[in-house]
């Protein structure tokens, strides 16, 4: 099992890879903050659908600040 993430007083989000011979890998994902606590166990096929839908909000969020800077 491998873990990255922090934790603080305000929450956080921490996942761990999770893999065993015989199963293919998961990842799970524990997410904690002041309204409660969240957790899934996700494929890597899912994992990279999330990737993706985290970089287009990104994106748009990026889009979003330089448009007032014009």
């Amino acid at each position: 099992m491998f873990r990255v993430g922090d934790v603080r007083s305000s929450g956080g989000v921490v996942t761990y890879l999770i893999g065993a011979d015989a199963l293919a890998p998961l990842v799970a994902v524990h997410s904690t903050c002041r309204a409660g606590n969240g957790w899934a166990e996700l494929s890597l096929s899912q994992v990279a659908e999330l990737v993706e839908h985290l970089r287009s909000l990104l994106k748009q969020v990026g889009d979003d600040r330089g448009a007032g800077d014009e």
